[in-house]
């Protein structure tokens, strides 16, 4: 379970940190086991407040190339922002068979289930790849979309094909469309293309932890 969180105020964050910080400048380990008081003395500098679920026990402020970005980054928050409306279609890839892929998507399948989310699975065998990976068959995607919205799968799969399955090149235009049909907002893909920032085709899984994010911002 995470909580992405913005704190200004790092000197105060350290006080109630303590002598657990100490000689971590910058903030950049992790920080476990921490009390549900300091939790929500952490809460309290938060901008905007917050009142942290007593299942957040720790924080941590990791650095990624997305920092700079001045939205938040939808990789890693996946289900969360799908659950809350705010985002219409996510994209998983990767190896199959795999239990850790399975393991990944598995907090999508009660959704899936609920109708809340529609998933889509689509392998692409590959007998290549068993020269260097014999426990493999190929690539897996999965498409998970809000209802109503199962035609931005259609579409990305047309829009993933059409640059690798002719002369045509990834461009700009091509970029900005993966991320409108991913739920980003035309002002954020402005600025996306306007910094040259080519971000993976495919966003990596979800991942589920009890922590409480520090100061992280990303696309």
């Amino acid at each position: 379970m995470e909580w992405r969180v913005r704190i200004a105020d790092i000197e105060r964050l350290k006080e109630i940190l303590g002598a657990d910080c100490a000689g971590d400048r910058d903030l950049k380990g992790t920080y476990y086991d921490i009390s549900r008081r300091d939790m929500r003395r952490i809460g309290r500098i938060c901008q905007p407040p917050v009142v942290p679920d007593s299942l957040y026990t720790a924080i941590e402020r990791r650095y990624s190339g997305f920092d700079d970005v001045p939205y938040m980054v939808h990789t890693n928050f996946e289900l969360p922002l799908m659950l809350d409306g705010r985002k219409p279609l996510a994209v998983f890839g990767g190896g199959y068979p795999s239990d850790w892929f399975d393991d990944y998507l598995a907090p999508f399948e009660q959704f899936v289930e609920a109708g809340r989310i529609v998933r889509r699975i689509v392998d692409t065998p590959m007998p290549h790849i068993k020269d260097r990976r014999p426990d493999l068959e190929g690539i897996r995607h999965a498409y998970f979309a809000l209802p109503g919205e199962e035609w931005r799968i259609d579409a990305y799969l047309l829009l993933m094909d059409a640059p690798y399955g002719s002369d045509l090149a990834w461009s700009d235009r091509e970029e900005r469309y993966q991320g409108s049909l991913l739920g980003y907002e035309d002002w954020q893909n402005d600025w996306w293309i306007e910094q040259r920032v080519k971000r993976p085709l495919v966003a990596p899984p979800i991942t589920h932890e009890r922590r409480l994010r520090g100061d992280d911002t990303g696309p």
